[in-house]
């Protein structure tokens, strides 16, 4: 969200300015030194906006139905695959790959899958920070709680707990101003300034709760979805992971809607190529009130990850088998399955791990894994002859790819 000048705020904006202290910087003889610093911060207004939204539903409506489309097609791939979940997981490494990336955390997957598997490697911390996102996605979906408080505070805990930023109050709300901007021009140059904490934030935050919860019945689904993005971000009640957490209640709001069955559309990849556009909008309903801009942008947002998500599932499967039929051929024992199973929860596997899964004797183990490199399933990652890994690279590519090169997977199949 970017606003530059408070004077750019329009009668249709949807909130108020409050005027707000925050601490500048300044170096005198070579130490710093805070003053204050006298300024205005937003706060947005109850939700729903006063808008004619039958006039808004029908003139969205050619987009709003190819979104709900294609989140129906989804629906039905994942209900014809046996095992479902544990593709799944893969999708949601790529998710939080690409969710850390837009908060400029950039980490790869093998790195977040070593993270995953708790490999004690310092040098992927990036990767800790972004599989944290998957646990606070699983935690947010599976959670029995409503969309409330207590839950946005713990899916934030799960986020910041262990990593970078885990002393900014995981868990909590803010407790000081906060501005949004580059910290080396201070808040003089702020981009954007959410409301201040204390009651203002508090009530902000009963507000959006009130509003996800109210059902109202002229607003369509996916597009409550949308404003309520809009409004967290806003809100903005974190000192940290502000854009994180509100990407989890987006994706999990699409399960609670009953609009997906498992949480497998999700906002990042899009958010990332368009984060100049997405800023804008972000900005074009603080000041001039242009909600259909936003909800545009958010439906479009959907139906293109959702069809992403059909490529990138009908992929896994594809793959899934193939690993099954190489599998088969090589007369390879059955208790294998199992392991290619799991690759697709965590695509990283050490010999005391594959020994647990498929319950054999150590030099069954090595003779299986041995085997499940011939046949190009997996590949020795360490070069070392100790406490060696293997991960399953056709698996990672799968996270790392894009959607367009998953398609030409397809197009070259005889």
């Amino acid at each position: 969200m970017v606003i530059v000048d408070t004077n750019q705020f329009t009668d249709k904006s949807p909130g108020h300015l409050a005027p707000v202290l925050l601490q500048q910087q300044i170096q005198r003889g070579g130490v710093a030194e805070y003053l204050p610093f006298k300024t205005q911060s937003f706060v947005p207004d109850d939700l729903p906006p006063a808008l004619e939204w039958a006039s808004l539903t029908a003139e969205l409506r050619p987009l709003y139905d190819g979104a709900l489309l294609a989140l129906g097609r989804l629906n039905g791939l994942h209900l014809r695959i046996e095992g479902a979940q544990s593709l799944l997981r893969a999708l949601w490494v790529r998710e939080a790959k690409l969710s850390s990336k837009v908060e400029n955390i950039d980490t790869t997957a093998s790195d977040m899958v070593f993270a995953a598997a708790q490999r004690d490697l310092p040098e992927r911390s990036r990767g800790k920070e972004a599989w944290n996102y998957v646990l606070a996605l699983e935690f947010g979906v599976e959670s029995p709680l409503p969309l409330c408080t207590r839950l946005i505070k713990e899916i934030h805990a799960k986020l910041l707990t262990g990593v970078r930023g885990g002393d900014t109050r995981p868990g909590e709300f803010r407790d000081v101003p906060v501005y949004i901007g580059d910290p080396l021009r201070g808040p003089r140059e702020a981009r954007y300034v959410p409301p201040p904490p204390g009651e203002k934030l508090d009530r902000c935050i009963q507000a959006f709760e009130s509003f996800v919860h109210r059902n109202d019945q002229r607003i369509p689904p996916l597009i409550a979805i949308a404003i309520a993005h809009y409004q967290f971000e806003a809100i903005h009640p974190f000192r940290d992971g502000n854009g994180r957490v509100g990407r989890v209640l987006a994706s999990r709001s699409l399960v609670k809607e009953q609009l997906l069955d498992r949480p497998t559309v999700y906002f990042s990849e899009f958010i990332h190529k368009h984060r100049q556009r997405y800023a804008d909008l972000l900005l074009g309903v603080s000041v001039h009130g242009n909600w259909k801009a936003w909800v545009e942008f958010m439906l479009q947002a959907i139906m293109t990850q959702a069809q992403d998500s059909i490529v990138r599932t009908e992929h896994l499967l594809h793959l899934r088998q193939s690993y099954y039929g190489a599998l088969h051929q090589a007369r390879a024992n059955p208790r294998l399955m199992r392991l290619v199973d799991r690759l697709f929860t965590t695509p990283v596997v050490n010999a005391q791990e594959a020994q647990l899964i498929l319950d054999v004797e150590k030099p069954t183990v090595y003779a299986d894994l041995r085997l499940c490199e011939r046949l190009r399933i997996l590949t020795e990652y360490t070069g070392k002859k100790r406490f060696r890994d293997w991960v399953a690279r056709d698996i990672l590519h799968a996270i790392e790819a894009s959607t367009e090169d998953l398609r030409s997977v397809f197009d070259e199949d005889p």
